[in-house]
């Protein structure tokens, strides 16, 4: 069990790499304790000492989110009562024609990007819902609003997404649980290593401009919620 500290916890998936460990750094340095989840232990421990290494708190949790499975070894790991903030931040990206997209492909899309962020919601409801507080972040993306050719199966999962989290918002507002989406465009982060073509990424949004929109709206004071941002770069989309 990770140790309880008297500082607000945060969840953040996706956090080894990108815009989740800019988010996390982001969120340590606001003074959270910091759980990062992701698969990649090796990164996970990088990402760690950077923040032990400027005297903030953090702990990692090496696990699969879209893998029901995990969810007993995340939850051993974790007082779900001190919970403050999750923020569904794993996603990945394969883009093809749909006549070249396979079945595992399409899985792999829909079960992190869509599947993980509802396994990990239902983890952590119940005890915000007991303690009428809690914060719930969707790591979107402009695809899940608008559609883009040759992404069937990373729209489909963010359009999913996106009413995943609407319907949930509606469901919890009585419950003072804030749900936020965030829909990023193109950010310049390694997400782009693996994606074919010619990406022009010092055209791209900053990920700490990026960072900085989700850890404000995180920290909002009051009865205010962020409760869709679009965050684009002044010429728009690619």
């Amino acid at each position: 069990m990770i140790k309880s500290t008297n500082k607000p916890l945060a969840i953040v998936t996706g956090a080894s790499t990108g815009l989740g460990k800019k988010i996390s750094i982001d969120l340590a340095e606001k003074q959270f304790h910091v759980v990062m989840i992701s698969r990649n232990e090796k990164k996970l421990k990088e990402v760690e000492q950077e923040i032990l290494s400027k005297n903030f708190i953090c702990s990692l949790v090496c696990a699969d989110v879209s893998d029901a499975k995990s969810l007993k070894l995340i939850s051993s790991k974790i007082n779900l009562e001190n919970v403050e903030v999750l923020v569904n931040n794993a996603g990945i990206g394969i883009f093809n024609k749909i006549q070249n997209t396979s079945v595992s492909e399409w899985d792999n899309q829909i079960n992190t990007n869509l599947r993980g962020s509802f396994l990990m919601t239902k983890l952590v409801v119940d005890s915000m819902i007991n303690k009428k507080n809690g914060k719930i972040v969707f790591i979107n993306s402009v695809a899940g609003i608008n559609p883009y050719p040759n992404s069937t199966a990373y729209v489909a999962s963010k359009y999913g997404l996106r009413g995943f989290a609407s319907s949930l918002r509606e469901e919890l507002r009585s419950e003072n649980i804030k749900v936020i989406s965030i829909h990023p465009g193109a950010t310049n982060t390694s997400f782009w290593d693996k994606v074919e073509g010619e990406f022009p990424l010092d055209e791209m949004l900053s990920i700490d401009d990026v960072s900085e929109a989700v850890v404000n709206s995180i920290i909002a004071k009051g009865n205010t919620v962020f409760e869709e941002i679009v965050v684009r770069r002044t010429a728009g989309d690619f």
